[in-house]
């Protein structure tokens, strides 16, 4: 077969191949080069954004733009703090995240709104996070990844409502205050995500090397920044609750010796019992895990390795009942059957052709085309050099940004 005729023959047209093959090789070729889901377009394109249909880049733009307003608006606040209460200043030792937020007059009462601007933006800003990472997660352990995702969508919303309930002891109705609401939403949040972050580490430790075999999953996850980053949150709210459970042991016994040391509250100041020092610890690590986390994860969404994809859909459907009808087909077929074939090459060529942003969502018949060229050459032990040209001849009239140098130096060894 003179495969530089056949791409020749294909370049331009692949995508308008007709579909006139039987039900069975269109379900085959559907399974190859799946229809997204969630084709964008003008008039989803929110709910796309929100449901964490990012792109890598859209991800970090996100994440990058947000977090910083979100922190400066947090600054406005400790500033304004500072000023009511100058001289004494904020301090995690002394001074819990919500006083920021608390119009009291020892508190912040000039710059109080700062912080609720800051809390409800948080919680716009991390919906999407919250689904991109379920978007990756969920093809380690589909069911995991949903619980997970209701305790840490429990969490953000709890905090929105942290913000609009701030610590303060002005009465709302009865003798209800705003402070009893909000300890009560503070409790919601701490819970559910001392809930959601140990089933991401769950399912972080699930996809580590070896523990995939009875699903046959390639591991979806790097494990070199993950591994930290799920530990440092993991670690943070375990070391929390154990000072706070130890606190309830000490306190008691101090006080049984010495009286004078005040109330539980303000013997734990400016020491290594203070609540607000590690309620400061975890709201930062969380903020960090936020940031960090989802640079972590792959940049794939289907959750399928190439070559999972090649042998699981020539598996399932016995040839012999297809009729092969398109050259595109036919030239697929025969290049995937023979035993000489490195498909493990190739299959890295699609992996990395899956990568890029113009096919995130879909691989094309283009892609195809250029992996089955690749295949045939490889098979036929044509050089680097060759290959290469033959993918610019292929690719000359193409808009698809993708890069040939870095494909090639993992195809061809």
């Amino acid at each position: 077969m003179d495969i530089k005729l056949q791409a020749t023959k294909l370049n331009g047209h692949v995508s308008q191949i007709k579909a006139d093959t039987t039900s069975d090789e269109t379900v085959l070729l559907n399974t190859i080069n799946p229809t997204p889901k969630h084709k964008k377009t003008s008039k989803n394109n929110i709910t796309m954004y929100i449901c964490g249909y990012l792109t890598p880049q859209q991800q970090i733009v996100h994440s990058v733009v947000g977090f910083v307003l979100i922190w400066c608006i947090y600054g406005a606040s400790y500033y304004t703090f500072n000023r009511s209460n100058y001289p004494q200043q904020y301090s995690i030792m002394t001074s819990t995240f919500s006083f920021l937020g608390s119009w009291d007059s020892e508190r912040n009462p000039k710059g109080w709104y700062w912080f609720t601007t800051g809390m409800i933006l948080s919680f716009f800003v991390e919906i999407p996070l919250l689904m991109y990472v379920y978007q990756r997660l969920k093809h380690v352990d589909l069911k995991l990844a949903k619980v997970s995702l209701v305790f840490w969508f429990m969490g953000v919303c709890a905090q929105f409502l942290v913000g609009c309930f701030p610590d303060a002891n002005s009465i709302i109705f009865g003798k209800t205050k705003f402070s009893d609401i909000h300890n009560i939403v503070a409790i919601v949040t701490f819970l559910s995500l001392l809930v959601g972050a140990p089933i991401n580490g769950a399912l972080v430790a699930y996809d580590r090397p070896g523990s995939c075999k009875k699903i046959g999953k390639k591991n979806m996850l790097s494990h070199r920044h993950t591994d930290i980053c799920i530990g440092l949150v993991i670690t943070s709210i375990c070391i929390s609750v154990i000072f706070s459970i130890l606190w309830q042991i000490v306190y008691p016994i101090m006080y049984a010796k010495d009286p004078s040391i005040g109330s539980n509250w303000s013997a734990a100041m400016n020491t290594i019992w203070s609540f607000p020092l590690w309620e400061n610890v975890v709201i930062f690590t969380l903020y960090l895990y936020l940031i960090w986390f989802p640079f972590t994860l792959p940049r794939r969404t289907d959750g399928i390795c190439p070559k999972q994809r090649l042998s699981t859909s020539f598996n399932k459907i016995s040839l012999n009942q297809i009729q092969l009808k398109t050259d595109l087909s036919r030239t697929w077929f025969q290049i995937l059957n023979s035993k000489k074939v490195n498909v493990r090459n190739a299959a890295n060529l699609l992996e990395h052709i899956s990568d890029c942003e113009e096919v995130e969502y879909l691989l094309s018949y283009q892609a195809v085309v250029v992996l089955t060229i690749i295949a045939e050459m490889i098979n036929n032990k044509q050089n680097s050099a060759e290959v290469k040209k033959t993918l610019k001849e292929f690719t000359k009239n193409s808009n698809e940004l993708w890069n040939w140098e870095q494909t090639l130096k993992q195809c061809i060894k």
